[in-house]
C-alpha cells in the first residue's frame, strides 16, 4: 500500500536540497501549475491510461524464451523448459497478469489525477521550500576541496557552447 505521509517525508528534503542549488537561486516558471492542470484534465488521463494500458499488454505479449536459452546456457535445464520458444511474459507471470491492462486502464485516470494534484500542491509549496533551501545553506559547505565554483550561467564540463 503507498504510505503518502512516508513519500512526503521523503520527498521534502530532497526538494529542500535541490532548491538550495545555485539554480534553484534565479527565479524561474516551474511549470509544475502547467503539470497540474494537464494532469488534473479528465480527458488526458483517459488518454494516458489507454497508452499505459497498451504498454502493459505489449509488455505481457513479449517473448521470453531467450532468458531460456540463456538459461540453459548456464546449466539451469529446469528454467529452459519453462520458458521455451513462443513463451510470453503473460505465461510466466500468470493467468492473473492478462487483467493487468484493464486494471491499469480502471486506475490509472484516479492516480494520474493524484499526480497533477501533488504537482499543484509542489507549487503552492515553493515560497516555504524556498525558505527552507535558504536555512540549508548555511547548514552545508561551500563544496568539496578541488571544486570549482558553480557558475549557473555555465554549461557542463564537456558540453559545447555556442560561441
Amino acid at each position: 500500500m503507498f504510505n503518502s505521509r512516508l513519500a512526503l517525508a521523503a520527498a521534502l528534503p530532497l526538494a529542500a536540497l535541490v532548491l538550495s542549488s545555485p539554480a534553484a537561486a534565479k527565479p524561474a516558471e516551474t511549470g509544475l501549475g502547467e503539470v497540474s492542470r494537464t494532469l488534473g484534465n479528465r480527458d488526458t488521463q483517459q488518454a494516458m491510461a489507454g497508452v499505459l494500458a497498451s504498454l502493459a499488454n505489449a509488455m505481457l505479449q513479449m517473448d521470453v524464451s531467450a532468458f531460456g536459452q540463456a538459461a540453459e546456457a548456464v546449466g539451469d535445464k529446469r528454467t529452459a523448459r519453462k520458458l521455451r520458444k513462443g513463451t510470453t511474459l503473460a505465461d510466466v507471470a500468470g493467468h492473473d497478469a492478462r487483467a493487468v491492462p484493464g486494471e491499469i486502464r480502471r486506475k490509472a485516470p484516479a492516480m494520474i489525477g493524484a499526480m497533477g494534484a501533488m504537482a499543484g500542491a509542489m507549487e503552492a509549496m515553493l515560497p516555504e521550500l524556498a525558505k527552507v533551501a535558504e536555512q540549508m545553506r548555511g547548514a552545508l559547505p561551500a563544496g568539496l576541496p578541488g571544486d570549482a565554483p558553480f557558475d549557473p550561467d555555465e554549461p557542463p564540463a564537456g558540453e559545447a557552447t555556442a560561441d
